[in-house]
C-alpha cells in the first residue's frame, strides 16, 4: 500500500514539472487570446512554399539587435495577400496586433500568434496623464516590491478570464535584458497599451508576490501596481 502511494505522489509530481514552462521566457499557456507587440519587423519571409505560408520577425523593443544577432525575437504568420505591406514596414519601429490561437488557414504555420494589425509607433501621442496607479486585487502574500525602467514590448490579453493581463518590459533603454510582469486592472492594461504603441520609457511600479499558480513558473509573480511614463527628453 505504502509503495502505490508513493508511486502516486511520484506521477503528480511528474506532471507539474512536465506542464509547468521551463523558463520565466517561455511566457504564459494560453488557450485564447490577444494582445500587442512593439519592436522593429527585422525580416519577413515564406515559410512553407506549398501551403503559402508567411512569417514575419519582430525584434522587441528598442535597439535589441547587435553584431552577433538577437535572443528577443517574436515570430508572427499572416497570409500571402498581406506580404506586400509587411515589406513596407521593413527596418521600422511598428506595433503589432495579434492573436492566438491561428486560423483554420494557419494551421500549418510553425508560429503560434496570428496578425491582426500592424502599423508605425505613434511617437506624437497626447498624454492626458503620465502617470496611472492600478488596484492589485490578488491576494497572494507579498514578498518584495521595486521599482524597474524601460519599455513594454509586449501585452497579452487572456480572453477566457477576466481581469488576467500578462506584460513584458525591455529593462533600461536597449538590450537584450526582459522581464515578465501581471496585471489584474483592466485600466491600467489600457493605459500600458497606450505606452506600448507609443514606445515611451516608463517606470514600472510592481510588488513581487508569492504564488505557486504562477504560469510563468513556481514562486514568485511580479504584479504591476503603476505606470510612469517618463518625459521625452530623458528616452
Amino acid at each position: 500500500m505504502k509503495t502505490m502511494k508513493y508511486v502516486g505522489i511520484a506521477i503528480i509530481c511528474t506532471l507539474m514539472f512536465a506542464v509547468a514552462p521551463q523558463s520565466s521566457a517561455a511566457g504564459p499557456f494560453l488557450m485564447n487570446a490577444e494582445g500587442y507587440v512593439y519592436g522593429q519587423l527585422s525580416n519577413v519571409r515564406r515559410e512553407n512554399s506549398i501551403n503559402q505560408i508567411y512569417v514575419g520577425e519582430i525584434s522587441l523593443g528598442h535597439e535589441s539587435l547587435s553584431n552577433i544577432g538577437s535572443t528577443s525575437l517574436w515570430y508572427f504568420c499572416f497570409e500571402k495577400n498581406r506580404y506586400e505591406e509587411l515589406v513596407s514596414f521593413i527596418g521600422m519601429n511598428v506595433v503589432v496586433e495579434f492573436k492566438f490561437p491561428r486560423s483554420n488557414d494557419l494551421l500549418s504555420c510553425a508560429q503560434p500568434d496570428e496578425l491582426l494589425e500592424i502599423y508605425t509607433v505613434d511617437q506624437d501621442f497626447s498624454w492626458e496623464q503620465k502617470h496611472f496607479v492600478g488596484d492589485i486585487y490578488t491576494s497572494d502574500p507579498e514578498v518584495s516590491r521595486g521599482v524597474k525602467i524601460g519599455r513594454i514590448t509586449k501585452l497579452t490579453k487572456n480572453k477566457d478570464m477576466s481581469r488576467i493581463y500578462y506584460m513584458t518590459m525591455q529593462i533600461g533603454r536597449g538590450g537584450s535584458n526582459f522581464h515578465h510582469f501581471m496585471i489584474d486592472d483592466d485600466d491600467l492594461y489600457d493605459f500600458a497599451i497606450n505606452a506600448l504603441k507609443n514606445a515611451a520609457l516608463v517606470k514600472v511600479h510592481y510588488s513581487d508576490r508569492r504564488s505557486y499558480g504562477n504560469v510563468y513558473g513556481l514562486g514568485l509573480r511580479s504584479v504591476v501596481a503603476e505606470i510612469e511614463v517618463m518625459d521625452q527628453r530623458d528616452r
